[in-house]
C-alpha cells in the first residue's frame, strides 16, 4: 500500500491558481482511474480534475471554496500500485475541461484565503501607504517607464500585459505562487494606479477635497452574494478596459429586410439538414469580417509601441450564462468560414459555454467581439470593449417597423441597429463609422444571386 499525492495541476498559461468548487468524492470512498474527482474554478474556465490512479481518497487536504496556488497538494490517496504514486502530470490536458468562468470567472471572495507569496519587497519610497492589508496588488501613485524585470516572476502573458499598459513588475505585489505576478495582479495595479489622484506639478494650487459618498448599510433582507470566478474576473476585465481604454461609440440603423426574405426561403432546407434554426447572427458575422478585411484598424490593438494590425481576424462571440455571468469564446479565423459554418460554430461555442466543455483555448487570441443583446429585445446598448482589442460590436432588436422609403412613401421593412464601441487611441470616430457603413451595405445587399449558405 502506496500514498498518491494529488496537487493542483496547471491549468493554462496564465492561470496560476484554482478554487475548489465540489468534491465529487469523498474521503473513504475507493476511486477508480479516471474517475472525476474535484470541481476547480480558475479565472478562464470551470474544470473537473480526474484522478490518475485508482485506490481510496485518503484525505481532502483544501475544502470547498478555498483557492490555492498551482502545485498545492490538494488530496491524498491509498493506492495498491506502488508505481502509480508519480508525480500527477502538471498538463491542462490532465483535467476535464467543465465550464467557462470567466468574463473572460473566480470563488467566494468571503471565503478566499490569501495565497502564500514570496517576502514582499519593501514598498518604493514614493509609494502610499496600503489602506488595509490585503492579498490584491497594490499600486504607487505612477507608473515608470517598464524596466528589465528579469527578477521578477512572471509569465510571458503578463510581461506583455504590464508592457502594454506602461506597468513596472517590480512595483506589483505577486499574489501567486512563490511570489509570481499574475495578470489579475497587473490588472488591479493598473485600476488602482488609475484612480488614485496624480502628483501635482510644484506650486500649483491644490485641488479641492470631493466627499466620498457613503455606502449605505445593509438594511433587514438584504443578502451579500459571494463573488464567484467568474463575475471577478468579469469585473476585474471591466474595470481595466474602462480605466485604460478611453472609449467612444457609434449606432447605424440597417435594413435586415433582405436578410429575412433570404432566411425564410431557406428556413425549412437548413433546419432539415442543421437540426437548427438559421438566425440572423451568423450574417452579422459574416458581414463583420468583410468589413475587418476593409478596415484593418478595426482589426487592431493598442501597444506603447504603436498600433498593432492583426492579419487573423478572431471574432470573440458574447454568450450569456444568466446571472452567473457571461463568456466570450472565440471563433478562429471567421472569415475564412461561410454562413453555414459560421452558424455551425457560434452553436457549438453556445452548446459547449451552456454544458461547461469549453476549454481555456477556445477563449485565446481573439481580435474583435460580437455581441448579440438583441435577442433581449434592446434597441440601444453601450458594450465594453473587451482588453486587448479596439472594438465590439453589438447587434440590436430586429423587428418590422414602419419607415419613410427612398421614393417618399411609407412601407413595412425589418429593422434593427447595430452599435460599436471603440478605443479611441486606436481609431476615430470616421473609421468606425465607415466600418459600419460597410457592413451595414453587406448586410442590406443579401441577396441569394450573391450569397451562398456554404
Amino acid at each position: 500500500m502506496s500514498v498518491f499525492e494529488l496537487k493542483m495541476p496547471k491549468l493554462g498559461e496564465s492561470v496560476t491558481e484554482g478554487t475548489i468548487g465540489k468534491w465529487l468524492k469523498q474521503p473513504g470512498e475507493k476511486v477508480e482511474k479516471y474517475d472525476l474527482l474535484v470541481e476547480v474554478q480558475t479565472d478562464k474556465v470551470n474544470t473537473e480534475i480526474p484522478s490518475p490512479v485508482a485506490g481510496t481518497l485518503k484525505d481532502v487536504k483544501v475544502k470547498e471554496g478555498d483557492t490555492v496556488p498551482i502545485g498545492a497538494l490538494l488530496a491524498t490517496f491509498d493506492t495498491a500500485d506502488a508505481g502509480a504514486a508519480e508525480a500527477m502530470p502538471s498538463s491542462a490536458s490532465t483535467a476535464a475541461p467543465s465550464a467557462p468562468a470567466t468574463s473572460s470567472a473566480p470563488t467566494p471572495a468571503a471565503a478566499t484565503p490569501e495565497v502564500p507569496s514570496a517576502p514582499q519587497r519593501p514598498p518604493s519610497p514614493s509609494a502610499p501607504p496600503p489602506q488595509a492589508p490585503r492579498a490584491a496588488p497594490v499600486a504607487t501613485q505612477a507608473a515608470p517607464a517598464p524596466s528589465s524585470n528579469g527578477d521578477v516572476r512572471a509569465t510571458p502573458v503578463v510581461r506583455k500585459l504590464a508592457s502594454e499598459h506602461g506597468v513596472d513588475l517590480d512595483r506589483v505585489q505577486g499574489t501567486g505562487l512563490n511570489g509570481r505576478v499574475t495578470r489579475q495582479d497587473v490588472e488591479q495595479f493598473v485600476a488602482q494606479m488609475q484612480s488614485q489622484p496624480q502628483p501635482r506639478a510644484q506650486g500649483q494650487a491644490p485641488r479641492p477635497a470631493v466627499a466620498q459618498p457613503e455606502m449605505p448599510q445593509p438594511m433587514a433582507g438584504d443578502e451579500a452574494v459571494p463573488l464567484t470566478q467568474m463575475r471577478r474576473a468579469i469585473a476585474n476585465a471591466m474595470v481595466l478596459s474602462k480605466t485604460t481604454i478611453p472609449h467612444a461609440a457609434a449606432m447605424m440603423e440597417i435594413d435586415w429586410t433582405n436578410v429575412a426574405k433570404f432566411r425564410e426561403s431557406v428556413r425549412e432546407s437548413f433546419k432539415a439538414r442543421e437540426g437548427y434554426e438559421l438566425t440572423y447572427l451568423p450574417f452579422a458575422i459574416k458581414a463583420v469580417t468583410i468589413a475587418l478585411r476593409r478596415h484593418p484598424n478595426v482589426n487592431a490593438r493598442w501597444t506603447d509601441q504603436g498600433i498593432l494590425k492583426v492579419k487573423a481576424i478572431n471574432l470573440g462571440i458574447a454568450i450569456s450564462l444568466g446571472d452567473d455571468g457571461l463568456v466570450v469564446p472565440v471563433i478562429k479565423n471567421a472569415d475564412d468560414l461561410s454562413i453555414t459554418g459560421i452558424a455551425r460554430a457560434v452553436r457549438d461555442l453556445a452548446t459547449r459555454a451552456k454544458t461547461k466543455k469549453l476549454t481555456i483555448p477556445d477563449f485565446e487570441g481573439g481580435t474583435f467581439t460580437v455581441n448579440n443583446g438583441g435577442t433581449l429585445g434592446t434597441y440601444l446598448s453601450y458594450p465594453i470593449v473587451n482588453p486587448g482589442q479596439a472594438a465590439i460590436m453589438t447587434t440590436e432588436a430586429i423587428g418590422k417597423r414602419v419607415v419613410a422609403l427612398d421614393d417618399d412613401s411609407i412601407g413595412i421593412r425589418t429593422m434593427g441597429n447595430v452599435v460599436m464601441s471603440f478605443d479611441h487611441r486606436v481609431m476615430d470616430g470616421a473609421t468606425a463609422a465607415a466600418f459600419l457603413r460597410d457592413v451595414k451595405a453587406w448586410i442590406q445587399g443579401v441577396d441569394p444571386s450573391n450569397v451562398a449558405l456554404s
